[in-house]
């Protein structure tokens, strides 16, 4: 009798530990993903207020998980994105 009960609280301890652990990864997951979000809002801001402003060449550059991207706005030479390179 007693191992039935042994059985049923480590399965129950084992259920609530793995539901602990998914909540927590739920919402880690969403963090980054509203931090991401984040990240692009401000950087579209930032692209509209160079946009606006009357600079002869403007490079941006960019690294995130995806990679890194360098792309060169109203510049004589003109950059292939991602690499670096003049086209």
């Amino acid at each position: 009798m007693n191992e039935v009960l042994v059985t049923g609280v480590l399965v129950t301890v084992g259920a609530v530990a793995g539901l602990l652990r998914a909540c927590v990864a739920h919402r880690t997951r969403m963090q980054v993903e509203r931090e991401a979000s984040a990240r692009a809002a401000t950087r579209g801001t930032a692209l509209l207020g160079l946009a606006g402003t009357h600079h002869d060449a403007v490079r941006i550059v960019e690294h995130d998980r995806d990679g890194r991207r360098e792309v060169e706005l109203g510049g004589r030479s003109r950059l292939r994105a991602g690499t670096g390179e003049a086209a």
